[in-house]
């Protein structure tokens, strides 16, 4: 059973250099993203070690301005909204996950070099696999549990984040499958497997819609770009698994999952009411909206007759409808400026590795596809995911989604020397 896994670890190292090579790198990933979870205590440092590591290759991060001037921006615009909320005190808190977005400049910078980005990935996944598994364990200790205030959250403090984690470590399984030949597909499919069910026993409908429809676009991508016309046959059959689970989950999953079609349903109601209170924040509030965590104060001022309780008010659960009422319109214009060039890039990448003008091998060319092609369907997760839960707003579930959207850059056309390729038209 071990020796499979041994050779797999054996053989992506050819020499002890690329261990100890490996290790080095492992120790200042870790110290890196350690400094910025734990940013409110070690800000000084945190700015000393991110402005050291951004300051060894200047001619990198300047070629990465197409995605750092609307980050940028928006920052700005979360600052200038802060500082005009009633509580600016409390608004200002929000500048915390400035030093997650730090990962956008870093992540290139620390993880260029060929196998180190699918070493980072292998390490993502075998923490996800672990977490589902604990999450199924979890489950199976309450198979009749349907309280879904007490749902499975594996190693999480709770069960959104902990599916919308694995739903985007799922579609980057589905990258890593498709990608890494089939010389490892007893591992990557059970792990696939076992985290789509972790998924499911969460009764997340978000988070299922996310995987889907990230695993989705993932497949077509293949099709369209990577020419692979056997993905037609697999796309239609991954399009059928949904209603082939459908029959074969528990029946309060099931019941879970139907009950999003009924406008009667308590869960479903309190969706349309938050859409409705937002709409209100929104039309009074439309520049700079109410202030970042300042939402869920306000929007007592704008619900309906008080059906609900107060602390379902806390979010909107909805990315673009938190993001408006936070920030105002304005400000949902630049995160869609943000969001819509890391799918642009992601894009950009992904065509150039595909093409004859990328020049550094076929392995870095398989990296290259494998991490541009998981940004780009974790990117589909997030949106969709996103348009039923405030995931962007979710520290644990940014990050990753953050780590996973600027691997790219990485290989761009941009960053890569001597290499050009035209934007879309």
């Amino acid at each position: 059973m071990l020796k499979p896994i041994r050779a797999f670890f054996q053989s992506s190292f050819r020499n002890n250099a690329e261990r100890a090579a490996f290790a080095g790198l492992a120790a200042s990933v870790s110290l890196v993203l350690a400094s910025i979870a734990v940013s409110q205590i070690l800000l000084f440092p945190t700015i000393i070690a991110s402005a050291w590591i951004i300051a060894r290759d200047w001619k990198l991060i300047s070629s990465m301005k197409r995605i750092l001037v609307p980050l940028g921006m928006f920052c700005i615009w979360i600052l200038l909204a802060a500082l005009l909320a009633p509580n600016v005190a409390l608004a200002l808190t929000i500048t915390k996950k400035f030093y997650l977005f730090l990962l956008v400049p870093l992540v290139p910078l620390i993880v260029r070099g060929q196998g180190r980005i699918l070493w980072v990935y292998r390490a993502i996944l075998s923490v996800a696999l672990l977490s589902a598994l604990v999450g199924i364990g979890q489950y199976i200790d309450k198979p009749g549990a349907v309280d879904l205030m007490d749902r499975i959250s594996g190693f999480m403090g709770h069960w959104m984040t902990f599916s919308g984690l694995l739903m985007l470590a799922l579609v980057c399984t589905a990258a890593y499958g498709l990608h890494a030949g089939r010389k490892w597909i007893f591992l990557w499919i059970p792990v696939a497997g076992a985290l789509a069910l972790a998924i499911l026993l969460s009764q997340t409908r978000n988070a299922a819609m996310g995987a889907f429809s990230g695993v989705f676009a993932l497949m077509v991508a293949a099709l369209a770009w990577e020419r692979r016309k056997r993905f037609i046959v697999i796309i239609l059959c991954f399009i059928l698994l949904p209603a082939a689970a459908y029959f074969v989950v528990p029946s309060s999953i099931r019941q879970r999952f139907q009950s999003g079609f009924d406008p009667a349903d308590p869960n479903t109601r309190n969706r349309i009411e938050l859409f409705d209170t937002s709409i209100r924040m929104i039309q009074d509030n439309p520049w700079f909206g109410v202030g970042p965590k300042n939402v869920k104060f306000e929007a007592l001022k704008y619900r309906s007759p008080n059906e609900f309780p107060d602390w379902m008010y806390q979010h909107m659960h909805n990315n673009f409808l938190q993001i408006a009422s936070a920030m105002g319109i304005p400000g949902l214009a630049l995160w869609l400026w943000l969001m819509v060039r890391l799918a642009w890039d992601s894009m950009r990448t992904y065509r150039y590795a595909r093409s004859q003008a990328f020049t550094l091998g076929e392995e870095a060319r398989r990296e290259a596809t494998l991490v541009s092609s998981a940004a780009l369907g974790c990117w589909f997760a997030l949106v969709v995911a996103g348009m039923f839960e405030y995931n962007f707003g979710d520290s644990e579930v940014l990050t990753l989604f953050l780590f996973i959207m600027s691997a790219p850059y990485a290989y761009s056309p941009d960053t890569v020397s001597g290499a050009g390729l035209p934007d879309f038209p």
